[in-house]
């Protein structure tokens, strides 16, 4: 484990969901409906906001869909203030393929991987010095195309101290400790970030590194653990974990699954259901998991209750399918990023979903359709 001291010293979906309790009783979430606000205007001093990028990778993958990806970021940044965003997520899925010398071919994009992870890397840095980012990887950033093996290239196109809010090496920054990728280096694969929010509210955040290495499971179990975060509000982000049928991925041999990936063969991986038993059910300071990866729905939502009797809300977010999904006369996924907003009342949040490329186009920016604009009790 690296913690941030030591770091700077070496550099100088259905609505209705499901909820399951620890004694297997289940009953419906109460679920409420975000309330209607301009996007422009955003909510004022109403709160503050998360905001959620879901996979890009069929952004990256093809030169025409790479300003999608840009007119997301640049609305985030250009939006912060209304919206008071204090965060910017991003779910893993950067690219389509972490190592090939030319574009993927039909269905799989006209861009190299250089090319797609500089487009990637330009994207995200639109918001590098306005708001600190936390970044999940997922399965198409590691081996050639679709995690052959744990090797990857985003650390070149994100390191730890791109975005100075995020950590800037001298001590600054939300990120607090890392766990050492495959190869041994301290990166923001596995990473614990702590800011604190307007509404004084501790945030925690842990992001974790696709199909989460037991290790590595254990060094999140263990540092979330510690006396000085027992009462923040903690998240977990992690690019798979719950999928559209609102049920944690724990199908071993269902397609998307980590452990049908090379990268999990070994049994040195965890899916949802191995993160819920090993992780989320005995952290009493998780209170939200976020996911992207599955299609389908593209959306899912469960609360359970967790060992210690408090609760947990996971939802799936994603849009990659959307908007022609891979095809080359698809747009990428229309763009649609997720707002979560922590209401004034700190009882609510709200869940908005939003795409600054539909308003463009003068269609409707707002989802309200299932999985895409309620609100929970936290």
């Amino acid at each position: 484990m690296t913690t941030r001291r030591q770091f700077n010293k070496q550099m100088g979906f259905a609505m209705l969901g499901s909820v399951l309790t620890s004694n297997n009783l289940s009953a419906a979430p109460k679920l409420g409906t975000a309330k209607a606000v301009s996007a422009s205007k955003g909510i004022g001093k109403e709160g503050w906001t998360i905001a959620v990028i879901p996979d890009s990778q069929n952004y990256a993958k093809f030169k025409k869909n790479q300003q999608h990806f840009d007119l997301m970021t640049e609305w985030i940044a250009k939006h912060m203030k209304a919206w008071n965003i204090q965060l910017v997520l991003h779910e893993g899925d950067f690219v389509e393929q972490n190592d090939i010398a030319q574009g993927g071919g039909p269905g799989f994009g006209d861009q190299n991987a250089e090319e797609q992870w500089r487009s990637a890397q330009r994207s995200m840095s639109t918001l590098y010095g306005k708001v600190p980012t936390i970044l999940a990887t997922g399965n198409h950033d590691y081996g050639f195309r679709n995690a052959e093996n744990r090797q990857t290239r985003f650390n070149n196109y994100f390191g730890l101290t791109d975005n100075p809010l995020t950590c800037d090496g001298l001590g600054g920054g939300i990120w607090r400790e890392g766990f050492t990728n495959s190869f041994g280096a301290t990166t923001l694969e596995n990473a614990i970030y702590t800011l604190n929010a307007p509404d004084g509210r501790d945030i925690l955040v842990a992001s974790l590194e696709w199909g989460p290495r037991n290790e590595v499971v254990e060094w999140a179990k263990d540092s979330l653990g510690q006396l000085k975060y027992r009462n923040h509000f903690g998240i977990l982000l992690t690019h798979s974990y719950l999928h559209d049928d609102n049920q944690r991925d724990g199908v071993k041999n269902r397609p998307g699954n980590p452990h049908r990936y090379p990268t999990g063969k070994g049994g040195n991986t965890n899916d949802g259901a191995d993160l819920w038993e090993k992780l989320v059910k005995d952290s009493p300071n998780i209170n939200l998991v976020l996911n992207g990866h599955v299609e389908g729905k593209h959306v899912g939502y469960r609360m359970d209750v967790k060992s210690n009797r408090d609760t947990v809300h996971q939802m799936l977010f994603n849009s990659q399918g959307l908007g022609g999904g891979m095809r080359e006369n698809g747009n990428g996924g229309d763009g649609w990023i997720r707002l979560l907003t922590f209401e004034p009342d700190r009882r609510t949040l709200s869940v908005r979903t939003f795409s600054p490329f539909m308003e463009k186009l003068g269609k409707t920016a707002w989802n309200t359709g299932p999985g895409h604009n309620f609100t929970v009790e936290i």
